[in-house]
């Protein structure tokens, strides 16, 4: 599929909203989990640090997606969030913090051998939220955007 400028694909996006719904939701059944427990079973460390690169990859695919459908050239995956808060997709101050998700899907990826429990911890009590306003946000233009063509 050809992505066209101005034009993002709402099947594409909303299949990435999908994942992303779907790997939040598993996440949540394990709020709570510490460091510690991380580091003593490297197998739900694993599970957790995997679906915490899903939601980071699917929040990544969305961002490059709508950046590069606008015509925007977005040199890296901080650079996507960016976009999304100049073209009005999400506020500016959201954008500012989430960007960081790039940074942290990044290490899950490439530096996955000095993955800090501790942030993983953190951010599955307090990280999770932030991908469901992603969601939502996306949402709230993918239905201003139906309604606009309409």
């Amino acid at each position: 599929m050809i992505v066209s400028p101005g034009r993002p694909d709402p099947q594409v996006l909303r299949r990435h909203l999908l994942a992303l719904s779907r790997a939040v939701a598993n996440l949540e059944r394990h709020r709570g989990t510490t460091a510690e427990q991380l580091a003593a079973d490297p197998d739900l460390a694993w599970a957790i640090e995997r679906g915490l690169q899903l939601c980071a990859q699917n929040a990544i695919d969305l961002a490059t997606h709508l950046a590069v459908s606008s015509g925007r050239d977005v040199p890296d995956y901080a650079a996507a969030i960016d976009a999304l808060a100049e073209l009005g997709i999400v506020p500016a101050e959201f954008a500012s913090t989430f960007r960081g998700i790039a940074g942290f899907r990044n290490v899950l990826v490439h530096g996955y051998l000095d993955v800090d429990l501790t942030v993983v911890s953190r951010l599955l009590d307090t990280g999770l939220g932030d991908f469901t306003e992603f969601a939502r946000l996306i949402e709230r233009f993918l239905e201003k955007d139906r309604t606009e063509r309409s």
